[in-house]
Formats: structure tokens, sequence, C-alpha cells
């Protein structure tokens, strides 16, 4: 085809297309623009450099920018917010200044938007030596297993340990990495659930995984109560024998149906506290509490006599004059 006729070709078509690139850049052109200050805009540091980490919160942590162009696009970043985004590739020395680049503003990606003004120009940056450390995560529990249902397990995390990196000074001295708290409030049946690992107060520490999952194994809760188990009291020695009255009590347990089901009342104990039966004077009558041991985790235990009667053996029988109670 000769170069004229190509040009005509579909000439109504190439017409038509100028026409509406042409109105186009009226459009744009008779757009209003603007000018906008932003106030308390965040500063983030970026720092690729694995071997160091902030020491301290940046100074300043905010900064105010002045953006120009297109009033849409300014009311657009006003609703949505923008940051200033410092890189540092490499650390040279524990304290440095940096000076701010109007590109290192989100909003001087988009199109059509300008930044006149970065203020402060610099930000001061304190660096210390990061260290990387397997911790063992710490699970935070509140409130009880509702609905009659009772823990029937230990609650297992998995990982167990997390890869915690950040501060020397912080991560060295710690022993474990707590998780965000997590409540078994909201816990109806067995299951497995995610929970964040807990970062706050670590100066940026950050740990991979970021989330560890707890495996919570519930059962119907259920009561038993153990008959005939004998009261210890034990002063010591060179102490005079003591007994307690009643000698024998019933204990009401609670917890899982398995964990109570599969309790021996023979590891159980019900004593009297040595500290409280100390020095009984001859006819003296004393009304102490019992103390309960031999009880597994995640089952509660309770004497439906919280009191005994505590006196000498050999006053047992006898009423002596001038008892003394405590």
């Amino acid at each position: 085809m000769p170069p004229a006729s190509r040009l005509f070709h579909n000439w109504r078509l190439k017409l038509s297309a100028l026409g509406l690139a042409l109105f186009l850049w009226a459009v744009v052109q008779a757009e209003p623009s603007n000018r906008e200050t932003f106030s308390a805009v965040p500063v983030q540091v970026e720092i690729t450099d694995t071997s160091w980490t902030l020491a301290r919160p940046v100074e300043p942590q905010t900064v105010e920018i002045r953006l120009g162009g297109a009033a849409r696009e300014i009311i657009r970043l006003a609703r949505e917010g923008t940051a200033l985004r410092v890189p540092v590739n490499s650390v040279g020395s524990r304290d440095t200044v940096i000076a701010l680049r109007r590109e290192w503003v989100e909003a001087a990606q988009r199109p059509g938007v300008t930044v006149d003004l970065v203020s402060p120009p610099t930000i001061a940056l304190s660096f210390e030596p990061a260290v990387t450390r397997l911790l063992p995560v710490a699970p935070r529990l509140q409130g009880q297993v509702g609905g009659g249902s009772a823990l029937a397990g230990e609650i297992a995390a998995n990982p167990q340990l997390v890869r915690v990196h950040g501060a020397e000074s912080r991560v060295a001295a710690l022993d474990s990495i707590a998780l965000l708290p997590f409540d078994l409030g909201a816990v109806t049946e067995s299951g497995i659930f995610t929970v964040s690992v807990d970062t706050t107060g670590l100066a940026g520490a950050s740990a991979v995984p970021a989330t560890v999952s707890l495996g919570v194994r519930v059962e119907e809760m259920i009561e038993r109560v153990l008959s005939g188990i004998e009261v210890r009291v034990d002063a010591g020695e060179n102490q005079p024998e003591l007994v307690a009255d009643p000698g024998e009590i019933e204990i009401r347990v609670t917890g899982a149906r398995s964990l109570v089901a599969g309790l021996d009342p023979d590891e159980v104990e019900v004593f009297v506290a040595p500290e409280l039966i100390l020095g009984m004077a001859p006819g003296e009558v004393r009304r102490a509490p019992v103390r309960i041991t031999g009880i597994p985790p995640r089952v509660t235990a309770s004497a439906v006599d919280e009191l005994v009667t505590v006196r000498r053996a050999t006053d047992v029988g006898r009423a002596p004059p001038g008892a003394t109670s405590w």
C-alpha cells in the first residue's frame, strides 16, 4: 500500500482517537491542583543489614511533609494517609544522622503527586548489634473452660521454639518468648488454636514463625468425693503426739472426667501445717485448716470439713479445765 494510502487508511478511526486523546489531555490540564501539608507522618526505618537493629526509637518519630498535585489525589491521601520509609542498607556507626529524601515518601510514588517539603530534613538513628536466638514459647492462659467442660491435659504448643531476632541487649536476656493471652473461656471443645507471638516491648524484635498452634483437649467436668482420707498431724521432732478430730475426712475433687476418674485416693494426703500447731500446751485445743497434696494438675480439691480440732493425744477422751481455742 502506498504511503499516502496508509496515511488515510481508517482515517475516521484515527481522527476519533486523536480527538479523544486531546480531550483527556484537556481534562487533566483543567483539573484543579492543590497544595497540602501533612503533619505527624510516621517515619519507618527499614534495616536490611541484619547484623544491626535500632537501639531506640528514631528521633523524631514523625515528620511534616507538603504535597502538591491533583486535588483528588491529595484528598485521597488525606483519607488514606502516607509514611516516610527510610532504607538502611549498611550501618557504619552506632549513631548516625540521615538526610531525608523526598522520594522516600510513599505518596511520591503516586502519579501526579509531588513532595515539596520534608521537615525536619534529617533524623537521628542509634544502632546496636542484633542477635538471633531460639527461645521456647510461653503460653499465657486466661479464664476457665466453660460449658461444663474442663482441661483434660497439658496445652501443647507447636512449634515449641521460635527464632527471635532483635537487639542484643533485650534478646540475650530472655529465657522464653510469651504468646499473646489466650482466653480459655472461649473454648467449648477440643481443637487447635492459633496464637500470635507477643513482641511488645522488645523494640522491634521479630519472631519466626510469628504464630504458634496450641492444642487444647477438654472433656466433661465431673465431681468425685473421696471418703476416709486420714488427717495427718505432725508437729515435728521433740513435740508431743497430736491427733485430729475428725481423724478422717471427705475430699471433693473436680476436673476432667479422665483425670478425676483416674485419681488414686492413696496418693492424696491431708495434713495440718506444722506451724499452726507448734507449742501446744497440755489441755490446749486448736481449730486449724487442713491442706491437701497429691492432687494432679488441672484437678481441684477441697475438704468437706475445712477445719479440724487438734489436741494432744494424751488429752483425748477428757476435757481439761481451762481449755483454750485458737
